[in-house]
């Protein structure tokens, strides 16, 4: 009696996979995009012109660009035709944002916040521009006047709230310092995580200084000595700056009051 090897087809049951028509245009399609053939706001070739060209027939061309329409990549216009879009997953992500809601997340969000940030304020040193730090600049100075107002009167919630923005908004111009779009998209997607983590760390700190009877921060706040690295760029004292921003290394008067 013959035995099958373990290994045999008839064994292993493999089922294969075909790839239909539908998806190898749009695959194609995608692919040259990527690739820069066709940029942001061209128009692509007709349903006509792209069912000659791959072989196919129209019904295919219409469904491969619908699928493109849908992830975002390309925008159809009635009586125009299509266009590639200025892609991101900004539309993507925000949709997945709820599943990491949660006070247990507080830590994870300070984790991510942690390594995206860190990169972004280094890369933002390399390749920041002049604008930018000039955009930066006066960012800080919104944020700096808000936190004032704030640490005077840490019961007022609508204070906190122009705190908050304000802060997020400075981070976020960091984060686009860095000039990558997939650190732009993902802090985009987390924002909700990351102003509650701002409003739990801001408040925290808040109200502990003024129930030592310290003076708000001023200079020594964190975003300062961020801002300072950055135009200094200054990669040794980065880390330490920003295990201090998001409260990983506790700071007496602002973490620690006895």
């Amino acid at each position: 009696m013959e035995l099958e090897s373990p290994g045999s087809p008839s064994r292993r049951k493999m089922k294969i996979s075909r790839i239909s028509i539908v998806d190898q245009v749009c695959a194609s399609i995608k692919q040259d995009i990527a690739d820069g053939i066709w940029k942001a706001g061209d128009r692509l070739p007709s349903e006509s012109e792209f069912a000659e060209a791959f072989g196919v027939n129209r019904l295919s061309v219409r469904m491969a660009l619908q699928k493109l329409s849908t992830l975002g990549i390309i925008e159809t216009r009635v009586g125009e035709g299509s266009f590639v879009c200025d892609f991101s997953l900004r539309p993507v992500l925000s949709e997945i944002s709820v599943f990491y809601e949660g006070n247990d997340r507080y830590h994870d969000v300070q984790q991510l916040r942690n390594l995206l940030e860190y990169e972004c304020m280094r890369l933002a040193i390399l390749s920041g521009t002049d604008t930018e730090k000039e955009e930066l600049q006066n960012a800080l100075m919104h944020y700096n006047t808000l936190a004032l107002d704030y640490n005077l009167h840490v019961d007022d919630e609508d204070a906190l709230e122009r705190l908050v923005e304000a802060d997020f908004n400075f981070h976020y111009k960091v984060v686009k310092m860095s000039h990558n779009r997939l650190f732009k998209d993902v802090y985009f997607m987390v924002q909700q995580l990351i102003r509650s983590h701002i409003t739990q760390l801001v408040s925290k700190r808040a109200r502990g200084r003024a129930e030592a009877g310290l003076p708000p921060l001023g200079e020594n706040d964190t975003h300062n000595k961020i801002y300072n690295c950055i135009i200094n760029s200054d990669t040794t004292a980065l880390r330490q700056v920003t295990d201090e921003l998001l409260g990983i290394t506790p700071v007496k008067g602002m973490d620690v009051f006895d």
